[in-house]
């Protein structure tokens, strides 16, 4: 798929129309919706160090994305940091936040086929930022003045289908914070979700299986439990996870209470001699599938890794709660822009395929040149 037809699936007409549902540009605004979606999009893509003062540097000398401010005299097609900083704590984030989702619902039309199996990996990830510039954080730790930006994330196949920011103190906790998050997001009755021992309430499992979402996650060995039954062990020739037991228990809770729920607790080996429990819903999959789902979990601390160290999610341009979403809901959807490039030029692994992107944007820049100067554009295909 080529990089124009990528960046257009961020349609033209489509940003117009929800500007105008959201009533994202008043006449008074300069800094349009339009323009700081794609001047962040593009500055997250080019790998462009990410400030106030740098997308002023980089859109003020940048005529395509100056173009896109509301302001009909060319002299005034300007910005400056502070005047940026303030659209981004006021201007209506749901904007963003749908075209993040109309992105979502076309690569979910285009690229996931109906009848393949759905799993729905769900973590959190936490930035630290200083409490003298945040005021809208919590704090998981570390000095009484740190401030924490924490975000869940539903991954489903290779891109973030879901995103939420927690709020309040007691969204430290997983329990809360990854429940609210699957809460919100939308789940398909075929979906599997897969997440960590961060969810460990017994009655959150059973409200998950009252609510008919599968599920496979981690307990720890120490888990109070019943056994109801024991089911036969299938040996298979995979020798990277052995199955030591495969049962139907009922979990206890924090105060000794057996929860009336019953769940398969499957116990493993792995290659280091290291035991897993797994604790599922799903009983139509063999142990060893279980454990196999499980691993898919991974999918998502890679994901975290991919962004925080390429598409500067771990440098904030705003300390506003509202600038803040905004500027993840970009980050998100250059994300899903890369995965549709990787995936549709079936290319592996990160670093080099983002390189690719890159290599790939700057080719379609050289292309608008020559055709702005009277040129083949054609022929930079056969040259580059």
């Amino acid at each position: 798929m080529k990089i124009s037809e990528i960046m257009n699936l961020v349609d033209e007409k489509r940003l117009d129309e929800l500007g105008k549902i959201y009533r994202i540009d008043k006449v008074n605004n300069k800094i349009t919706g339009k323009f700081i979606l794609k001047s962040f999009v593009q500055s997250i893509l080019n790998g462009a160090s990410l400030s106030l003062r740098s997308l002023e540097l980089i859109c003020n000398r940048n005529k395509e994305i100056s173009g896109l401010l509301n302001s009909h005299d060319e002299s005034k097609k300007q910005i400056d940091h502070s005047s940026l900083g303030k659209r981004l704590e006021t201007i209506n984030c749901d904007y963003f936040k749908k075209i993040y989702e109309d992105l979502v619902q076309k690569y979910n039309n285009k690229f996931i086929k109906k009848d393949s199996e759905k799993f729905h990996r769900f973590d959190s990830t936490i930035m630290t930022l200083s409490g003298k510039l945040l005021k809208d954080g919590i704090n998981v730790g570390g000095k009484v003045t740190d401030r924490h930006i924490k975000i869940t994330v539903g991954l489903q196949s290779s891109i973030p289908s879901s995103v939420r920011l927690c709020q309040g103190q007691s969204e430290v906790s997983e329990d809360i914070a990854l429940v609210k998050a699957i809460n919100e997001a939308k789940i398909e009755k075929e979906d599997i979700l897969l997440f960590d021992r961060g969810i460990s309430k017994a009655e959150t499992f059973q409200k998950l299986d009252q609510e008919e979402k599968k599920f496979v996650t981690r307990i720890k060995q120490n888990r109070k439990y019943n056994v109801v039954k024991t089911n036969a062990i299938i040996i298979s020739i995979d020798d990277k996870l052995e199955i030591i037991s495969d049962e139907i228990v009922n979990l206890y809770d924090k105060k000794g209470k057996k929860i009336n729920c019953e769940l398969r607790l499957i116990k493993a080996r792995n290659v280091e001699q290291q035991e897993l429990y797994f604790l599922t819903n799903i009983d139509y999959l063999s142990a060893q599938d279980i454990g196999e789902a499980y691993k898919r979990r991974w999918d998502i601390e890679v994901f975290f890794k991919f962004i925080k160290q390429n598409l500067q999610i771990k440098h904030f341009i705003s300390h506003n709660k509202n600038g803040m979403m905004v500027y993840i809901f970009c980050i998100l959807i250059a994300a899903i822009l890369f995965a549709i490039f990787k995936m549709t030029n079936k290319l592996t692994g990160f670093k080099i395929a983002l390189l690719e992107f890159k290599l790939a944007i700057e080719k379609e820049i050289i292309k608008d040149i020559v055709l702005f100067c009277g040129g083949d554009p054609s022929l930079v295909d056969l040259k580059l």
